[in-house]
């Protein structure tokens, strides 16, 4: 078959031929930041060169430092299907002092309409400007520079994906079609089991082609458990030689870049980098991405991937190291 869309180089990268992937059963916190580490080359690098951090009790301590606040969604807005103790007083607080609040999130399986819906039925109101997603950065960005082709689509729970000029394919309901598609996109993994990804992995060794992955998480936080994420099972692939994707979620800028310009349409105007910052419980994605965006960073530790952690061992081991660090809302 031949690739229509050889704008996007197909490369590769070498990594630590004897780490050892954890099992999905059980993952724990250390697991998956190991995880992280060894494959830390192919993530942003930081524009923060100052070790200091800020630590506060929680983050209704630190409003007044702030224009602008992204924040993650599990893990600081909600652990599964329960709000985070005082997020709702702390984002009424925040909106009373004119704080821009956006939501940025890696889940991709819903579009934002439909997440919307679901922060309303836990209690919180957003409108359509306040919450951007990375399956949101994958249509507009694949929209601009894909050219025309058939692209297989991974992991979809909603409607087809608005991609210009394209056919998008849900390869979950025709795994035939695994070899005919142009390249494909990874949304979610919640019903994702190994035959998906054999089937994955032996399609793009065999006709490697354009990968794009909207969710790099590799675990998301819930109550007793974390569940896996494409983030792993896509670094599982390039651990085993497939190319290497094109990323669309944090830490990678094109969501925070997405973001910034959708404060600049909120406000009407630019906002001081030093006056935005982005909340979050996971050091590899959303304070690596704020850090290297060149915003400010804060490390919620109490409810998310990192509860229950040592955190100074886990700044010491990434060497990622948040502006400020508060327990909870």
């Amino acid at each position: 078959m031949i690739n229509n869309n050889q704008q996007f180089l197909i490369q590769h990268e070498d990594f630590n031929n004897n780490f050892i992937f954890p099992s999905v059963k059980n993952i724990d916190s250390q697991q998956v930041i190991s995880l992280y580490e060894n494959f830390k080359k192919i993530l942003p690098h930081s524009q923060k060169y100052s070790k200091d951090i800020k630590v506060r009790k929680n983050l209704s301590n630190i409003l007044d430092e702030f224009d602008v606040l992204f924040f993650d969604a599990f893990g600081v807005i909600n652990i599964g299907d329960k709000l985070i103790p005082r997020i709702i007083e702390t984002l009424n607080a925040a909106r009373d002092k004119g704080i821009c609040v956006i939501i940025l999130t890696n889940g991709a399986t819903y579009c934002s309409e439909k997440k919307i819906n679901q922060f309303y039925n836990l209690g919180l109101e957003f409108s359509y400007d306040e919450i951007i997603s990375s399956r949101d950065v994958t249509e507009r960005f694949l929209s601009i520079h894909l050219k025309p082709s058939k692209i297989g689509v991974l992991g979809n729970k909603d409607e087809k994906l608005n991609i210009k000029n394209s056919l998008t394919i849900d390869l979950i309901k025709d795994i035939e079609l695994f070899d005919e598609v142009d390249s494909f996109i990874f949304l979610g993994s919640s019903s994702w089991d190994s035959d998906f990804q054999d089937l994955l992995k032996d399609s793009l060794t065999s006709n490697p082609r354009p990968f794009f992955v909207s969710n790099p998480d590799i675990v998301a936080p819930h109550k007793d458990f974390f569940s896996i994420e494409p983030g792993y099972f896509s670094l599982k692939l390039i651990n085993e030689g497939i190319n290497l994707p094109l990323w669309f979620g944090k830490p990678f800028s094109t969501i925070f870049e997405m973001a910034l310009e959708k404060v600049q349409f909120i406000t009407g105007s630019s906002i001081d980098m030093s006056r935005i910052g982005m909340v979050g419980d996971t050091l590899h994605t959303d304070i690596l991405g704020a850090n290297s965006i060149g915003i400010k960073s804060i490390l919620m530790t109490k409810y998310g991937l990192l509860r229950n952690q040592n955190i100074a061992s886990c700044i010491k081991k990434t060497g990622i190291i948040p502006d400020y660090l508060i327990e909870g809302p």
